[in-house]
């Protein structure tokens, strides 16, 4: 069940200004006119512009509040979206350098869940898209700011405040995620799978059989990943990628982010030509930022390993797909990348 979308207020605004030091004693937010972009999976976004009696704050903030949709507010709940986003902006940005957009304060929704303000990058970036976007300057992008987000809490879990907090597709939920997985893939496999190749319609069938035994093989150091790193969860502009959407952060194997990003945002080829190449990129910037004993040859394994991520992620999701013709055909995207990226990497051999 859908209620009104609702924008915060001009009280509401100036309150998380305020508490965040980011207006004066003697400027107050006096009117805002909110735009809703849509509504995620699991919140609603607006762009809002503020109007000041006083000295002046931002001209305009993004706002991502807890979403008005009754079961996409109860599914953000049982994962802990709302409370692992504002953590993660609150606690840990402070302590890495990744490219995303600034807290400017926190408001409270109609359940008392956490929502963000946050800065508008609206006017020097545009959001990235599944289906029209995914090149190789992109890639290189992202990939290069992986290591500023592990690094500093590399196998360190008490520093993170224990790994509890976060949600993890390996560890903590794969019996349910593989439960899922078959479920959706019998249900969607017609109409997502029409495009995949025999031997791709065979390997996201395979892989959903032995994802038990493929996940019991993750094992080595863990990090903090962004765990849904795709194109939809980016933004572009001058000077490259801003990483967004933090609600599924994990704490896992440091070779997720990229063996996602590359199997979900590129076509074969072009990610066959780079992808070794930015595997011992990103080991050697870990090594410039202090981590030890992760060698080219491990990250490469584990690249490997996680060839599986694309097609765990994405078919599990399946479930929770609304029928809309856009959302089949990114999942169908999504889903083909992924199942080449285990046929390329071999990912049953892991099982």
């Amino acid at each position: 069940m859908t209620a009104l979308i609702t924008a915060p207020s001009a009280q509401d605004l100036d309150a998380a200004l305020r508490e965040a030091g980011g207006l004066s004693d003697d400027s107050r937010v006096r009117e805002v006119a909110a735009r809703p972009l849509g509504a995620g999976q699991l919140a609603d976004s607006f762009r809002v512009e503020l109007q000041y009696a006083g000295p002046s704050g931002p001209a305009s903030v993004f706002v991502k509040m807890p979403s008005s949709d009754a079961d996409s507010a109860a599914t953000a709940a049982r994962i802990g979206a709302y409370e692992r986003e504002c953590r993660f902006y609150r606690d840990l940005l402070p302590r890495l350098d990744v490219r995303t957009p600034r807290l400017l304060g926190l408001v409270t929704g109609d359940d008392g869940d956490p929502g963000l303000v946050l800065e508008d990058l609206s006017g020097r970036t545009r959001p990235l898209d599944q289906l029209r976007d995914g090149t190789v300057e992109q890639a290189r992008s992202v990939a290069a700011q992986l290591a500023g987000l592990q690094a500093p809490f590399w196998d360190e879990e008490e520093a993170v405040g224990g790994a509890g907090l976060f949600y993890n597709r390996i560890d903590d939920h794969i019996e349910g995620l593989a439960e899922r997985y078959l479920i959706s893939w019998d249900k969607h496999s017609e109409t997502v799978g029409a495009g995949l190749d025999a031997a791709q319609r065979e390997m996201v069938l395979r892989f959903g059989e032995k994802v038990l035994d493929w996940a019991a093989t993750v094992t080595g150091p863990r990090t903090l990943v962004h765990q849904d790193l795709r194109l939809d969860n980016l933004l572009w502009g001058e000077g490259g990628a801003w990483l967004v959407d933090w609600q599924t952060l994990a704490w896992t194997t440091p070779a997720w982010d990229l063996a996602f990003y590359l199997g979900s945002a590129l076509e074969p080829e072009p990610r066959r030509q780079i992808e070794r190449e930015l595997v011992q990129r990103h080991v050697d910037a870990l090594h410039e930022r202090g981590v030890r004993g992760w060698s080219h040859e491990a990250a490469w394994v584990e690249h490997r390993r996680l060839s599986g991520s694309v097609l765990l992620a994405m078919v599990a999701a399946l479930g929770f797909v609304q029928p809309t013709e856009r959302g089949f055909t990114m999942f169908a995207s999504l889903v083909q990348r992924g199942a080449q990226l285990a046929i390329d990497h071999d990912v049953l051999s892991f099982t």
